[in-house]
C-alpha cells in the first residue's frame, strides 16, 4: 500500500466502522497506558517511604536512646566527681542531664516500642495517655529553659564578672530552677483534663479541646520550646562570643610568671572552656529544635489526602524528630570534645588514666611537697632564732627587774598617787 492510499476518501468511507473500532481500542489502550503507570510508581514510592519511616524508628532510635541515656548518666557521674552542688553552672548541667534522660525514656522510647513491637504505651490506659503527654512536653520545654539559664550564667560571667560573684549562688540557682519548673508545669497541666482515650486513641476528649490543641497550644509550645529560647540564646551567644574573643586576645598578649597567676589563669581557662562548651551546645540546640517546631505549625494548617504527600510528610517528620532527640543525646560528646577537665574526670571513672600520668603527678607532688617542706624548715629556723633572741632579751630584762625589785616597791603603802 502506497502512502497516498492512506488518505483516499473512498477507502476511508468504506472502512469507517473499522476505523471507529480501531480508534476506540487505541483510546482505551492509551488511557490505560497513562493511568496504570501513574498508579504503580505511586504505590511503590509510598511503600518505599513507609519502609524508610519504619527503619528510622526501629533501628536508628534505639541507638540514639542508648547513646543518650549512657552519656547523660556519665555526665551525672562526672559532675558528681566535680562536686556540682558547689558550682552553679555544674548544678544546671546536672539538672539538664536528668531532664534529657526523661525526654529520651518518655518520648523516643515510646516511638521505638510502637514501631518495633506495634504497641503504643500511650494508649494503654487513660492515665498513661495524660501522663505521657504531660511529661514529654514539659521535659522538652524544661530542657530548653535550663539551657537558657546556662547561657545567661555564662553571659553574666563573661560580661559582668563582679555582678556574677554576687548573683551566682547555689540558693538563687535552686530558686530559679523551681520557678521554671512551676511555670512550665502550669502551661502543660491542661493535658490531664483535655486528653484521654477516645476511639482507642489518645486524643482530645471534646471538639473545643481539639481546636485549642491545634490552634492555640501548638503555637504556644512553638514559642516556649523553641522561639523564645532560640531568641534569647542567639542574642546572648553573640555577647558571649565577643567576650571569648576579647579574652583570647588578652591571653595571647599577656605573660604569666608567678605561681598564683598561673593558678588563676588555669581557673579562668576552665571557665572559658566551659563557656565555649555551652556555646556550642546552645548552637546545636537551635539547629535541632527549630525545624521540628516549624513542621508542627505547618502540619497543623496543612492536611493532604494524597498518600504520596502524606508518606513524604511522615518521613520528614521522622527525620526532624530524630534530629531533635539527638539534641538530648550528644551532650556528653560535646562536653568531652570542648572540655579537657571533663575528659580527664571521665577517664578516672573508667580507670583509663595512664600510669605514667599518675607517676608524673605523684613526682610533681613530691617535688612540690619537698620544696614546701624545705621552705617551711628555713622559715621555722628564722622564726625560732628571732623568738629565741626576743626571749633572751625579755629574760634579761626580767632578771634585772627581780634584782632591783626593792627600788620599785613602795615603802609606804598608805600613800596615794596623784591623778
Amino acid at each position: 500500500m502506497s502512502h497516498i492510499g492512506l488518505f483516499d476518501p473512498s477507502a476511508m468511507t468504506t472502512n469507517q466502522s473499522s476505523w471507529k473500532h480501531a480508534s476506540t481500542y487505541i483510546s482505551n489502550t492509551t488511557s490505560n497506558s497513562l493511568t496504570v503507570p501513574q498508579l504503580e510508581p505511586n504505590i511503590d514510592e509510598v511503600h518505599i517511604l513507609t519502609s524508610v519511616e519504619n527503619y528510622l524508628w526501629t533501628y536508628v532510635s534505639p541507638v540514639v536512646i542508648l547513646i543518650g541515656v549512657f552519656g547523660n548518666c556519665l555526665n551525672i557521674a562526672v559532675l558528681k566527681k566535680m562536686q556540682f552542688w558547689r558550682h552553679t553552672p555544674l548544678l544546671l548541667l546536672a539538672v539538664l542531664a536528668v531532664t534529657d534522660i526523661t525526654v529520651l525514656l518518655d518520648g523516643l522510647l515510646r516511638y521505638w516500642i510502637k514501631y518495633a513491637f506495634k504497641l503504643d504505651i500511650r494508649t494503654l490506659s487513660d492515665a498513661s495517655c495524660k501522663f505521657n503527654l504531660y511529661v514529654i512536653y514539659f521535659s522538652m520545654q524544661y530542657s530548653s529553659w535550663i539551657l537558657v539559664c546556662l547561657i545567661v550564667d555564662r553571659f553574666i560571667k563573661t560580661n559582668f564578672p563582679f555582678l556574677y560573684m554576687r548573683l551566682a549562688t547555689i540558693k538563687k540557682t535552686c530558686v530559679i530552677i523551681i520557678v521554671i519548673f512551676t511555670i512550665l508545669s502550669g502551661i502543660n497541666m491542661h493535658f490531664f483534663w483535655t486528653n484521654g482515650i477516645k476511639d482507642e486513641q489518645c486524643n482530645d476528649i471534646k471538639p473545643e479541646y481539639l481546636n485549642f490543641e491545634k490552634f492555640v497550644f501548638v503555637n504556644l509550645d512553638f514559642v516556649v520550646l523553641s522561639v523564645l529560647p532560640f531568641s534569647i540564646m542567639l542574642i546572648l551567644n553573640v555577647f558571649v562570643y565577643r567576650a571569648l574573643q576579647q579574652h583570647h586576645k588578652f591571653r595571647s598578649s599577656s605573660v604569666v610568671n608567678s605561681r598564683n597567676s598561673r593558678r588563676t589563669y588555669t581557673k579562668r581557662q576552665f571557665s572559658q572552656k566551659l563557656t565555649r562548651m555551652l556555646f556550642f551546645n546552645s548552637i546545636y540546640f537551635l539547629f535541632s529544635t527549630f525545624p521540628i517546631s516549624v513542621y508542627f505549625i505547618y502540619d497543623a494548617n496543612n492536611k493532604f489526602k494524597d498518600d504520596l504527600k502524606n508518606a513524604k510528610k511522615h518521613v520528614a517528620w521522622s527525620l526532624l524528630y530524630l534530629l531533635q532527640y539527638s539534641n538530648y543525646s550528644i551532650n556528653f560528646l560535646l562536653y568531652a570534645a570542648c572540655n579537657k577537665v571533663f575528659r580527664e574526670k571521665a577517664k578516672e571513672i573508667f580507670g583509663l588514666k595512664p600510669k605514667g600520668c599518675r607517676y608524673k603527678n605523684k613526682r610533681e607532688n613530691n617535688q612540690r611537697s619537698s620544696s614546701i617542706s624545705h621552705r617551711t624548715t628555713s622559715i621555722n629556723d628564722s622564726v625560732n632564732t628571732l623568738v629565741s633572741g626576743t626571749y633572751d632579751e625579755h629574760s634579761d630584762y626580767s632578771e634585772y627587774i627581780q634584782t632591783n625589785a626593792n627600788e620599785y616597791v613602795d615603802q609606804n603603802p598608805n600613800t596615794q598617787t596623784a591623778v
